[in-house]
């Protein structure tokens, strides 16, 4: 039994886990009781191991939907909210979560009127501040699409209540909490930094030494995430380590007794979590090395393993939805990875083959959960941590705190040393960041899929451990990769058009059979009105936050053509996004329409990647054998707007598609005049200029008939879009009707009969 030991935390915690899954997704579940039962039959574990594990996993399930029944308890209106120290603020908007006199936790949503109160917020820190505040419980922002970030999964993972939108509220006088002093030690910490720190190296030291990365910049963001490196600037428990064994190191030398500077740290670590933030890894990363302090200073020390068992079940005890955020996920899968890969990662004394294969290991056993959640993975990954994971851990982070601390006189005379050659380390960051093909775009695989790779992997590390020869640890490696790639292609047998929900913008996806080309037809974007600066937070980024998330998401990785219908904010702003993140082969564009001021970072764009440009004009066809794609609009080059807006015809054996871009009654009049015939009996429209009166005629529609019809329109737009009278048009033909913003992204298979599906 004492050898079983390890073998105890860990089965109590996957039992606790299937457990928590069971009570909120059951038929789930069923596999992963099934995969336990197979586990506990390989270890031959006893009959009291298999009762313990039944009893933790009945008691997981039963907690787990005692804490989703409290969350369905009713909110007031009127509130005593107290502020954790998780917010942000950002333009005119305050967000984060505050708990109420019920200990209910709520995510709370707050305009500021003001830019004078904007900046009292900002210089003082929130947590554990009291506000009696008025407001109403309102539904959580549905995503744009299933490939969206689930604003109602994440208040679920995070055990709050819903969103509660402040209407007004009113501070009232406390008593200071240590809760309320760390929160503004915090923030003087980071006002710190600001004032010592030179400009280019701040938000670095913000996020290594305090978890800030608000203020890291969008380029770095996208270069750290192409190279699969986003974890450096996350509190690691590798991270907290490091600055334990450090200040512990110090204090000893110091001539401190050990007992002392192990009760010092165990203060300390839980002091530095809520500087750090406090977000749930911090809290995790501070867990892990907590507990394996606290059972040293204790003298019973337990392995390693079991400190994370330990860990997971604690964390799962205060919040067991948090098994469901990404972050929790990676961190403990990573942690088990290394645990029980032992016999691999010993292959090897050299250091650089070691950190190869830690990276390799983790990157393996993560990679079916990643491919969920994000829909790729980054190939690069596996050679560049191997540099910057001890780059960073034991250069850039030591320097980041020894500049924390030196006096000032000292580290502005060393920081000049210091900032030029890591900037052009950031340089180099970004252009291997821009490198092409550096990631698989797999889609979101099927259960079964993840499945299969999840067996695939625990039959590589077996394979690997019994030297079996490369070639067939390759195939059982690749197995499920291709599958995947099949079956994503596959997947699209006939023409399949995607209207995504961008808002109040368009941006349509086709799919030609078996993806044999793949269409983008305008990018979305924003619309953007008068705003005093202090109301500006970070430009919301449609191209790349809504439009690439669903791309990918279907396994797409290029596009071979994009269509560019006109020079509207509202239908090409996320291009340049779309650019940066896709491989793009062509663009269609109306002629001269690349003179227009709203398309000169696409251009650039456009030359930097060194993609041609083609200006079309009514009458250019292209397709395929089964497919024909026709611009029917403009007629001429002179570009004027809405109505030399770029109009695609797709035809196939039994279906007529529009889709007319913003062109408007004079326009629809021209088209009309010119392919009155081609266009009678459409199967589906793309209503021009997004339901606006000024389109869709009674002539036009008339003329053309659609079965269905598409209002690329956001929801209560403030235009009105889609007309009523626009509406009642198209009712009087009986055409089906569908408007994205109300009803979300739809997805239109032309099959001999249509299929629509909400994406």
């Amino acid at each position: 039994m004492r050898n079983n030991y390890p073998y105890k935390w860990l089965i109590a915690a996957v039992s606790a886990l299937i457990g928590i899954v069971a009570s909120y997704v059951h038929m789930q579940a069923l596999l992963a009781v099934v995969l336990l039962v197979g586990w506990l039959l390989y270890k031959k574990q006893t009959r009291t191991m298999y009762g313990c594990a039944v009893l933790v996993l009945l008691c997981a399930y039963s907690y787990s939907e005692y804490v989703q029944w409290t969350l369905t308890k009713p909110v007031t209106h009127e509130q005593l909210l107290t502020w954790t120290g998780r917010y942000t603020i950002s333009g005119d908007t305050l967000r984060g979560f505050a708990t109420n006199t019920e200990r209910q936790k709520l995510y709370v949503m707050y305009e500021f009127t003001t830019a004078q109160e904007k900046t009292q917020f900002e210089n003082e820190g929130l947590a554990g501040r009291q506000f009696y505040a008025q407001g109403e419980l309102v539904a959580p922002r549905e995503p744009n699409h299933q490939y969206g970030f689930q604003m109602d999964a994440y208040i679920r993972s995070q055990r709050a209540q819903g969103v509660y939108e402040v209407i007004s509220w009113q501070e009232q006088t406390s008593k200071q909490t240590l809760v309320q002093f760390l929160d503004k030690w915090r923030l003087t910490l980071n006002q710190y930094i600001d004032n010592k720190f030179p400009q280019s190296l701040a938000p670095e030291a913000k996020a290594l030494l305090f978890g800030d990365q608000q203020e890291t910049e969008e380029e770095a963001q996208r270069a750290y995430l192409a190279l699969g490196i986003t974890h450096l600037f996350a509190i690691s428990g590798l991270h907290i380590a490091l600055l334990a064994w450090g200040l512990y190191a110090i204090c000893v030398r110091c001539g401190m007794r050990k007992e002392i500077a192990h009760i010092m740290l165990l203060i300390m670590l839980p002091v530095y979590g809520v500087l750090a933030g406090g977000a749930p890894s911090v809290w995790r990363a501070v867990s892990f090395v907590e507990i394996a302090l606290l059972l040293q200073f204790l003298r019973k020390p337990i392995p390693l393993s079991s400190i994370i068992c330990i860990s997971f079940l604690g964390y799962v005890l205060v919040n067991p939805g948090v098994v469901f955020q990404i972050g929790f996920q990676l961190s403990y899968l990573a942690s088990l990875a290394l645990l029980y890969s032992g016999a691999i990662l010993q292959r090897s004394s050299n250091f650089w083959m070691q950190s190869f294969l830690v990276t390799v290991v983790c990157q393996l056993l993560t990679y079916p959960l990643l491919l969920h959640h994000f829909f790729a993975l980054s190939l690069s990954s596996f050679f560049v941590n191997v540099i910057f994971v001890p780059l960073f851990s034991f250069i850039i982070l030591p320097i980041n705190v020894l500049f924390f601390v030196l006096p000032e006189f000292l580290s502005d005379r060393l920081f000049p040393l210091y900032e030029t050659p890591r900037v052009l380390l950031q340089q180099f960051i970004y252009w291997l960041g821009s490198l092409p093909y550096q990631q698989w775009v797999s889609g979101r695989p099927a259960l079964g899929l993840c499945v299969l790779a999840y067996v695939s992997v625990f039959m590589t590390f077996v394979a690997i451990e019994r030297r079996v020869r490369w070639r067939k640890i390759a195939v059982i490696l690749f197995v499920p990769v291709l599958c995947i790639e099949v079956m994503s292609v596959l997947s699209v047998r006939h023409v399949t058009l995607h209207f995504i929900n961008v808002g109040q913008g368009d941006a349509v996806l086709i799919e030609l059979p078996y993806r044999e080309k793949v269409i983008l037809v305008d990018a979305g974007g924003v619309l953007r009105f008068n705003e005093e600066d202090w109301q500006r937070g970070r430009d919301f980024e449609v191209g790349r936050e809504i439009v690439v998330p669903y791309i990918k998401g279907l396994g797409i990785a290029t596009i071979d053509t994009l269509v560019l219908t006109h020079a509207d904010a509202d239908h090409i702003e996320g291009a340049e996004e779309i650019l940066e993140e896709l491989r793009v082969k062509d663009v269609h564009i109306s002629p001269n329409m690349w003179q227009e001021d709203t398309m000169q970072h696409v251009v650039e764009t456009v030359k930097e990647q060194r993609i041609v440009l083609h200006e079309k004009i009514a009458g250019d066809k292209w397709g395929t054998k089964d497919v024909l794609l026709q611009y029917v609009s403009p007629q001429d080059t002179v570009y004027e707007g809405n109505d030399d807006s770029l109009v695609l015809l797709l035809q196939t054996k039994w279906h007529k598609v529009l889709l007319t871009g913003d062109v408007e009654a004079s326009g629809e009049a021209e088209l009309v005049k010119d392919y009155g015939q081609t266009l009678s009996g459409l199967t589906l429209l793309k209503a021009g200029h997004h339901g606006s009166k000024t389109s869709s005629t009674e002539a036009f529609i008339q003329a053309t008939m659609p079965r269905v019809v598409i209002f690329s329109a956001g929801k209560d737009n403030r235009y009105g879009h889609p007309h009523n009278d626009v509406v009642a048009r198209f009712q009087a033909i009986d055409a089906y009707m569908w408007q994205t913003g109300e009803q979300g992204t739809l997805k239109v298979t032309l099959t001999p009969h249509v299929q629509l599906l909400k994406q």
